[in-house]
C-alpha cells in the first residue's frame, strides 16, 4: 500500500482522500476531551495567553495532561513563543516549559509555534537537553537557524505549508533540509490541499513524489514508538 499524504499539523476536520492528518484540538474540543480522527495533538496556543485568564489556562493544562495520560495524543502542542505578542512573553515561556515537561513525561513529540523566536529556542536548548522530538511547524527561519537547532537538538523537524507557495526564502531553504527532518502541513489554511503541497515540494527539492510521501510517513512513524504505531 502506498504511503498516505501525511499532514503533520492541521486545524481542519474534513479528511482529504488519500491523506492522514494530525488534528490539533480547538478550545471547545479540548474542553470535551475529544479526539479527532486517528491522530490528535493538543496544547495551549501562545495566542490564548491574550484571550484567557491564568485560571482558565490552568484548566486547559489539566485537560491537556489528562488526554496525554490517557494515551489519546500523538503529539503535544502546539505551543511556543510568538514575539508579536510582547506583553505575554513571560507567560508564553512559562507555558512552553510546562508543555516541554509534559512531552518528556509522556514521551510525546512537541509541536512548536515559532514566530520571530528562533533565538529563544536556541537559548532554551543551550540550557537544557531535549529528549523528545521537536517539530517546528510553519518554520520561517533561515538555513543557519535550521542548522543551529539541529546541532543543539538532533531530533528537530521542520514543517511547511502555505510558505511553500508564498515564500521564495522557504523555497530556497527546502532543498537544504535533510528529508529525514521534513514534514508538510495545512495548518489553518482551509484552501490548502496537502496533495498539492507535496507535489510542489517534490518539484522544488527534485525528488520523486512517492519517495517523498514514503519518507515523511517514515519520519512520522519514527517520532515516537509510544505515540505512533
Amino acid at each position: 500500500m502506498n504511503a498516505p499524504y501525511l499532514d503533520i499539523h492541521t486545524h481542519r476536520r474534513a479528511p482529504l482522500e488519500g491523506a492522514l492528518a494530525v488534528s490539533c484540538l480547538s478550545m471547545d474540543e479540548l474542553h470535551q476531551e475529544k479526539t479527532i480522527g486517528e491522530y490528535t495533538s493538543a496544547g495551549i496556543h501562545p495566542w490564548w495567553t491574550e484571550d484567557f485568564t491564568r485560571d482558565e489556562i490552568e484548566a486547559f493544562k489539566t485537560l491537556v495532561e489528562s488526554l496525554a495520560q490517557k494515551g489519546k495524543l500523538a503529539l503535544i502542542g502546539e505551543t511556543g513563543i510568538d514575539r508579536t505578542l510582547p506583553e505575554t512573553l513571560e507567560f508564553q515561556e512559562e507555558l512552553f516549559f510546562w508543555h516541554w515537561d509534559i512531552a518528556e513525561k509522556y514521551h510525546l513529540p512537541l509541536v512548536i509555534h515559532n514566530v520571530r523566536s528562533g533565538s529563544d529556542f536556541l537559548g532554551f536548548l543551550k540550557k537544557r537537553t531535549a529528549q523528545v522530538p521537536w517539530i517546528f511547524h510553519d518554520f520561517r527561519g533561515n538555513e543557519q537557524l535550521m542548522k543551529d537547532l539541529m546541532r543543539l537538538h538532533p531530533e528537530s523537524y521542520f514543517s511547511f505549508g502555505l510558505s511553500v507557495d508564498n515564500s521564495p526564502q522557504i523555497r530556497e531553504l527546502l532543498p537544504l533540509i535533510p528529508v529525514e527532518h521534513l514534514f508538510l502541513e495545512t495548518d489553518n489554511q482551509k484552501h490548502l490541499d496537502i496533495h498539492e503541497i507535496y507535489v510542489r515540494t517534490a518539484e522544488f527539492i527534485k525528488m520523486d513524489l512517492e519517495f517523498l510521501k514514503s519518507q515523511l510517513w517514515m519520519n512520522f512513524r519514527k517520532l515516537s514508538s509510544k505515540s505512533v504505531q
